[in-house]
């Protein structure tokens, strides 16, 4: 669930971008090592076929698009510098990423070879053997770095992690409340956001507590706080719920699910001038969204526009297929 931090802070520089695509009949690795932005450093490779640094450079530029490309590379400069910790770290970063859950786990071992006692290492390590099922190990380095000052939280999550792998929803939301009270100001995001919706699992009120933390961890995004709004809703507190959706469109202008939520809490009420303008507000932030429309469609229709109806049902229609409702709608409403 998380960028090795090591990766975030190895730059890969960007490349020049001159040079001609590869034929069509090239392997698929090929192209992709001999586009535009990789060629430079392929042809380099090819001229110092021994220099770790630049497989370790392609790597990088690999990483997010080609981590299985990426992870080769990552391999072939960790074994010409087997001293060097960021190779094989980069090398286990792309092996989660593939789902490679034994290499990632061997990548990290051999990264703490080259740096006992890294704990943000032990932490990805651990997080591959649990990954890898091999929850005995897992735990061992867990108690290990709870016993850290800088990596404690990292203790409780992969704790967390396996408790849920377990399916014992109580030790999970202990581990994690634990997780985020060690992290200070500063807990992980989605650590926060799984301890509410297991809370929220268990109808528990705290949950909204936690979403309105991850909120705060980043204001730009809406997500927590519809999460909010729609367990308000779940408790039967329409009207909270109303007032955090509006907090969702403060937050974020263009948030469809948000439009939607509030238009159909109002529909359900039958207030169907209310319903219309959240949904017409929704289509607009989502004009490819086939429900949008179709719930447009049924408030114009229930205020008699009916000219107005077919013309947002056959919207939905468009936008998807098989929409079996929308189609119904417009047997019903066409001359």
């Amino acid at each position: 669930k998380y960028l090795s931090i090591l990766l975030l802070l190895m730059g890969a520089g960007a490349c020049n971008t001159a040079g001609t695509r590869p034929p069509a009949s090239r392997s698929a690795a090929d192209s992709v090592l001999q586009s535009d932005i990789l060629r430079p450093v392929t042809d380099s490779i090819k001229l110092f076929p021994d220099s770790h640094e630049l497989y370790y450079r392609r790597a990088l530029l690999l990483f997010n698009t080609n981590p299985a490309l990426a992870l080769a590379d990552f391999e072939k400069a960790a074994k010409l510098l087997p001293g060097n910790t960021d190779y094989w770290a980069g090398a286990g970063e792309a092996a989660l990423l593939i789902s490679d859950y034994k290499k990632a786990a061997a990548c990290f071992q051999q990264a703490l070879t080259t740096a006992p006692g890294y704990t943000y290492l032990e932490y990805r390590l651990a997080t591959a053997l649990i990954e890898n099922k091999q929850y005995s190990q897992a735990d061992s380095l867990a108690n290990v770095l709870a016993q850290t000052k800088d990596a404690r939280d990292k203790a409780f999550y992969l704790k967390a992690r396996m408790a849920e792998d377990r399916l014992d929803t109580a030790a999970a939301i202990s581990h994690l409340t634990s997780a985020i009270r060690a992290a200070g100001a500063q807990p992980e995001f989605e650590a926060v956001m799984e301890l509410g919706d297991l809370l929220r699992s268990r109808k528990s009120p705290n949950a909204l507590t936690y979403y309105k933390l991850a909120w705060r961890l980043d204001t730009t995004n809406a997500h927590p706080l519809y999460e909010a709004g729609r367990f308000q809703e779940e408790l039967g507190n329409e009207s909270a719920a109303l007032a955090i959706y509006r907090q969702c469109i403060v937050a974020d202008p263009g948030f469809e699910q948000a439009y939607l939520a509030m238009g159909k809490i109002h529909r359900n009420k039958k207030e169907w001038k209310e319903a219309y303008t959240y949904f017409n507000l929704a289509a607009r932030s989502a004009p490819t969204d086939a429900w949008a429309y179709y719930y447009r469609a049924q408030s114009q229709d229930q205020l008699g526009n009916n000219a107005l109806a077919i013309d947002d049902y056959t919207k939905a229609t468009s936008f998807k297929k098989d929409f079996r409702e929308a189609k119904e709608a417009l047997q019903r409403l066409k001359p």
